[in-house]
C-alpha cells in the first residue's frame, strides 16, 4: 500500500530512544500538528485535510509503528509521550496541536514536558477508566488472539465495535475508505499492545493542571462510554480550558463532518 503521494513532504524528528518519527507536511500558514488515535495513520485525516491546508501548514504525524514512522520491539506508553514531545519541540516555530482519542492522551502527556506549544485542542482523550470491565478486558485479550492468528481485519473491527463503541454503520463507512482501512490493518498489531499497556495507566485529570497553553476539549454530542466523563474532568482540572460539543457527531467527526471540525479548529487556532 502506498502511504504517500507525490506532493507529500516529510518532516522527521528523533525520539529519546532513537526512533525515527515522521510527519507528512502539507499546506501553508501557521503550523498545526495533528496526532491520530489507535488504529490509524496520517491517512485518517484525508477528509479534513483539504479543509485545513489553505490556512495551516499541517504536520500529520504517524505515531511509532505506523505509516512512515519507525518502531522498536520494546514498547511502553511513556515512549508515546516522548515521541509527541520530540516532534513538537523539533518544529521550528511555536506549533498548534490537535489530537484525537489515544493520540489526545499522548498530546496531553507531552504537554507536561514540551516547550514549543502555542495552543492545544484534544478530541475525546481515550483512557482506560473502566479497568475490570469484563467485556473490555475480554475484548483486549481477543484482539491479541486475533492478531496472533493474523486476522488483522477482525482486530480493527473488534476494536471499533467494542472499544470505541462505534456503530455498524460507522464501521462500514470507515471500511469503505479502502486505503485508510488498509492502513489500519497494516498496523493492527500496534492496537492490542496499546490497550494492554493502558491497563496499568490511571487517568488523573489533576495531573494536567500545569498545562500553561490555551486548551480546548472537543466532545461529540452523540459520544458514549467514558468520553464525556473524561472530557468534563479535564476541563474542570485545567484552568482556562473550554469544552466544545460537536453537534450531531460521535467519536469520528473528521470522517463524518470534516467541514464542521475544520471550522471549529480554525476558530480556535487562528
Amino acid at each position: 500500500m502506498n502511504e504517500l503521494n507525490n506532493r507529500d513532504r516529510i518532516f522527521t524528528a528523533i525520539s529519546r530512544d532513537g526512533t525515527r518519527l515522521a510527519c507528512v507536511v502539507d499546506g501553508r500558514g501557521p503550523p498545526l500538528l495533528m496526532i491520530h488515535g489507535t488504529g490509524d495513520t496520517h491517512l485518517g485525516w484525508r477528509r479534513i485535510r483539504p479543509h485545513l491546508t489553505p490556512r495551516f501548514t499541517l504536520y500529520l504525524m504517524d505515531r511509532r509503528g505506523r505509516g512512515v514512522s519507525g518502531d522498536r520491539e520494546e514498547y511502553a506508553l511513556e515512549r508515546e509521550w516522548e515521541d509527541v514531545a520530540a516532534v513538537i519541540d523539533a518544529i521550528p516555530e511555536p506549533v498548534n496541536v490537535f489530537a484525537h482519542s489515544f493520540g489526545a492522551m499522548c498530546a496531553l502527556e507531552a504537554a507536561l514536558s514540551a516547550t514549543n506549544i502555542r495552543r492545544m485542542c484534544v478530541y475525546e482523550p481515550s483512557v482506560n477508566r473502566n479497568t475490570g470491565n469484563a467485556r473490555r478486558e475480554f475484548t483486549i485479550d481477543e484482539m491479541s488472539r486475533l492478531c496472533a492468528l493474523g486476522d488483522r481485519d477482525a482486530v480493527v473491527t473488534v476494536h471499533l465495535r467494542n472499544i470505541i463503541n462505534a456503530s455498524d454503520e460507522t464501521i462500514e463507512k470507515q471500511r469503505s475508505q479502502k486505503e485508510a482501512w488498509a492502513a489500519r490493518m497494516a498496523m493492527a498489531h500496534t492496537m492490542p499492545r496499546e490497550l494492554q499497556a493502558l491497563r496499568n495507566y490511571r487517568f488523573d485529570a489533576r495531573r494536567f493542571a500545569p498545562i500553561g497553553v490555551p486548551l480546548r476539549v472537543l466532545l461529540g454530542e452523540k459520544s458514549v462510554g467514558h468520553g464525556p466523563e473524561t472530557a468534563r474532568s479535564l476541563v474542570d482540572a485545567v484552568r482556562g480550558s473550554e469544552l466544545v460539543r460537536l453537534q450531531g457527531q460521535g467519536h469520528f467527526a473528521m470522517l463524518t463532518a470534516p467541514e464542521l471540525l475544520a471550522q471549529t479548529l480554525g476558530e480556535f487556532f487562528l
